[in-house]
């Protein structure tokens, strides 16, 4: 197909919604991961064009569209991650450094979308962490890259008619798919071919439809005016429970095909912005923008104290200086053949330096991230990342009794005391099983990653946990006390929380909590429970273990400690929630750690938390002391 100006601005449009979302430069744009729907619908849409003219021409060949593929594709990956794995030498902890070298094996192989799916929740906060996250994408484009022409080519050869038709069921079965999935399974639904593929089909079978057709017609003057209304519309009506991909990936993927229809009229005013010289340009680029733009992002986030929107500014703007850089010197030369012409030459070069980046990223993580370019007190550190509470780590399953729960305190005595909550609730347990075995009680514990042991709150996954477990508390008789732990954080206004499967915005979350809360309580007081609430312990402003290590390792001295005020002021909203119970015990962490105004992370030498607010094990006998006057009170 002839080369379409219209289409690289349309590619401007999907990287600048990734770029603009990731830096997180305006109020707007929370929704820029639709970018890669996008950009989805484009491929689809110019690699079916390529197949299916191929096939017609009798020249189609598997090995050779794969090895165009590499050819377009390889370069600029592999600078980016030769750069990505050589400044993580250099800025990234060994913890950090052995998980950029876990990505980049599996990235290479195009096979990182697997890897996220086990293991990173993208709408998680652990993902603003994570330096190759954005590398799934590109695995679920390769893989179909690699299925999809081979099922052309063999529908072709026996039954060209039904190639369309074909292209349009796997289409709908992937969208069906999708839409089950997003709801049952969010993170497989997210990162799987299976339910991506039908993103990537809707531009096959739009190009599919128009292939050889000349296309024209006065419709095509709305086509990108509605394209863009469509894909502003996604960025506009997304909010934090919109579940995705599911129905909402079809306002940005119909965005693209309308303005990939419009773009046949070349002389409608959305096609000539659209192949304006600084839309092309950047579309042009665009691949390796979206490559290095992430990788920058986590380095400078990394190594600023605060990433304010200066610094989220500066990478934006070095973003595009490093994309420029790796286009005309690496990608575009090589694909035009200017630097290994041959194709052995290019593939034998590609082979080698794949086997070459395996074998580094398999000695940097079988060597602890390369633990030998620090002092050794770094990794001594890094160590108190670990000191969880691994012996209650599977105390999150709910059972038909209190016996059948984890078990806190003596083994020997009744079952009275229930600790519930988030997984501050898990950090706490160490301490509250010190406290109960030294009272001679006997008690339980479950804990659901995230959710607030208040009823109604929080998202989807939080309510049935929870609710099971309170219903379990009202039909067990021999419980006298509950224990609510959580670090309460779901509860402040910014941005708003979700209650009752709906969105309160942030003037109203406070009152959403007070009045859930209040219900949670009074329920249970009504079963015949005391209650009892534990307070949220401060926060610091990074992980403890990481800041620490850092210090060393980067002859640097960022604080880790905050004021009291200050944590004080964030929680001021739960705390007068707390206020407006009755009958309510609550118990405070914070006294010892705060004497002076100031709240110090650091315990003894040792650090308090394994990450910035989650209770250390070791700290367990310490916390025990702190529960006593609770534990008095309680059990006289």
């Amino acid at each position: 197909m002839r080369y379409r100006a219209d289409i690289d601005g349309l590619r401007t449009v999907a990287v600048m919604l990734v770029l603009v979302f990731h830096f997180d430069l305006f109020a707007v744009g929370k929704a820029g991961f639709i970018g890669v729907d996008v950009f989805f619908v484009i491929s689809g849409f110019l690699i079916t064009a390529i197949i299916r003219s191929d096939l017609e021409a009798g020249r189609f060949h598997f090995g050779d569209f794969l090895y165009r593929r590499i050819r377009r594709l390889y370069p600029a990956l592999m600078a980016t991650l030769l750069l990505t794995m050589a400044a993580g030498w250099f800025l990234f902890l060994p913890h950090r450094f052995e998980e950029l070298a876990t990505q980049t094996l599996w990235s290479l192989l195009y096979v990182v979308n697997f890897y996220f799916w086990q293991n990173v929740n993208y709408f998680g906060l652990q993902a603003g962490s994570i330096p190759l996250l954005h590398m799934w994408s590109l695995a679920v484009e390769e893989q179909f890259y690699f299925f999809f022409p081979l099922v052309c080519l063999a529908i072709w050869r026996w039954a060209p008619r039904l190639l369309m038709p074909a292209v349009l069921l796997a289409f709908l079965a992937s969208f069906a798919l999708g839409l089950i999935f997003t709801s049952l399974k969010p993170e497989a639904s997210f990162y799987l071919l299976p339910t991506r593929a039908w993103e990537l089909m809707m531009g096959s079978a739009l190009s599919l439809m128009v292939h050889g057709r000349d296309v024209r017609g006065g419709w095509l003057q709305v086509m990108g005016p509605l394209g863009l209304l469509l894909v502003a519309a996604s960025v506009v009506f997304y909010g934090p429970l919109t579940q995705v991909p599911g129905w909402f990936a079809l306002l940005p993927t119909l965005g693209a095909v309308a303005l990939i229809l419009g773009g046949f009229a070349s002389h409608a005013p959305v096609t000539r912005l659209m192949a304006t010289g600084p839309m092309v340009w950047i579309g042009k680029i665009s691949y390796p923008l979206y490559l290095v733009h992430w990788p920058i992002r986590i380095f400078l986030q990394e190594h600023t104290l605060e990433f304010t929107l200066g610094w989220r500014f500066f990478g934006f703007v070095l973003s595009f200086v490093v994309a420029a850089g790796v286009y005309y010197m690496i990608e575009t030369p090589i694909r035009r053949g200017r630097i290994f012409a041959a194709r052995w030459l290019y593939v034998g070069v590609v082979v080698g330096l794949s086997i070459a980046m395996i074998l580094a990223s398999t000695l940097i993580m079988r060597n602890d991230g390369a633990t030998g370019r620090f002092v050794p007190e770094v990794a001594e550190i890094l160590e108190f990342r670990n000191d969880t509470a691994k012996p209650f780590d599977q105390c999150n399953s709910l059972a038909a009794s209190v016996d059948a729960l984890c078990g806190l305190g003596d083994d020997t005595a009744p079952r009275k005391v229930l600790v519930i909550g988030d997984s501050h609730a898990l950090a706490l347990a160490g301490a509250m099983d010190i406290r109960l075995t030294a009272e001679g009680h006997g008690g339980a514990l479950f804990y659901a990653h995230s959710c607030m042991p208040v009823s109604g709150a929080g998202y989807d996954w939080c309510r049935q946990p929870i609710e099971g477990i309170l219903d379990l508390i009202e039909r067990s008789p021999e419980v006298t006390d509950v224990v609510m732990v959580s670090i309460w954080r779901q509860a402040l206004p910014e941005g708003g929380k979700p209650f009752d499967g709906l969105w309160v915005p942030e003037g109203e979350v406070a009152e959403a909590f007070t009045s859930h809360l209040l219900e949670t309580v009074e329920r249970l007081q009504a079963a015949g429970k005391r209650v009892t609430i534990v307070e949220p312990l401060f926060a610091a402003a990074r992980s403890v273990p990481e800041i620490l290590a850092a210090n060393i390792a980067f002859d640097r001295d960022w604080p880790i400690d905050i004021s009291l005020a200050e944590h004080r002021a964030t929680f001021a909203t739960v705390a007068a929630a707390f206020e407006a119970l009755d009958n309510v015990h609550r118990v405070s962490l914070i006294e010892p750690f705060c004497g002076d105004g100031t709240c110090y992370a650091v315990v003894d030498g040792v650090p308090l938390f394994t990450d910035n607010n989650h209770l250390a094990f070791g700290q367990s006998a310490h916390i025990a002391n702190v529960l006593k006057d609770w534990a008095y009170s309680i059990f006289p």
